[in-house]
């Protein structure tokens, strides 16, 4: 009779750690599917989304370059049109005096600078006329340009410590004791069942 009720104990131990076996299978498939989901939207984010972005910006920079060279060129032509002096041609009809060897322009009266504002959102583009658009677009085409290629951007002196990027001091400390927290209740509950 000792031997019957020896055997019943024992089927009731098996039943107890089959329903903690469950209890574990159960919370390792929920943490495998939370990893297979943050898998496939990295995937998806590295396929469609970080593409399209990148081109984008790539296209506004071309537009900015675009719109720089124009503005340059037109500077550069307005620079020569007041730069060239302007002389008689020689051996003109009554003409006395020889042309001097150095010519010089009136002097012109310079604006004083004006102090300009920065636009209010980086969304808005700079407005250019159909002109400066069309020779944008032509020196664009024409000529290849250098790429740019981000650069770190410079601490600044006296800064100490970690960049303000990513998680701080504080939130690892209360990430690690949040899953601190969470081994210990597993492992209870693991126990318990």
């Amino acid at each position: 009779m000792e031997d019957i009720e020896l055997y019943e104990d024992e089927e009731e131990e098996a039943a107890e750690e089959e329903g903690a076996n469950r209890t574990f299978i159960i919370l390792v498939a929920a943490l495998g599917g939370l990893l297979a989901v943050g898998i496939c939207a990295f995937v998806a984010w590295a396929f469609f989304i970080n593409p399209r972005r990148a081109a984008e910006i790539e296209a506004q920079n071309h537009a900015i370059e675009a719109t720089n060279t124009a503005i340059e060129e037109m500077a550069q032509a307005e620079r020569e049109t007041t730069a060239a002096p302007t002389t008689t041609p020689e051996g003109e009809i009554g003409e006395e005096e020889p042309p001097t060897a150095t010519q010089t322009t009136a002097p012109t009266d310079t604006p004083k600078p004006t102090r300009t504002e920065t636009p209010a959102a980086e969304s808005e583009t700079p407005t250019a006329t159909p002109e400066e658009i069309a020779q944008a677009t032509r020196a664009a085409t024409s000529t290849p340009t250098a790429t740019r290629r981000p650069t770190a951007t410079p601490r600044q002196l006296g800064e100490k410590g970690v960049p303000k990027t990513g998680i701080g001091a504080l939130s690892a400390g209360a990430l690690a004791m949040g899953l601190l927290f969470l081994l210990i209740v597993v492992r209870r509950m693991r126990r318990a069942v």
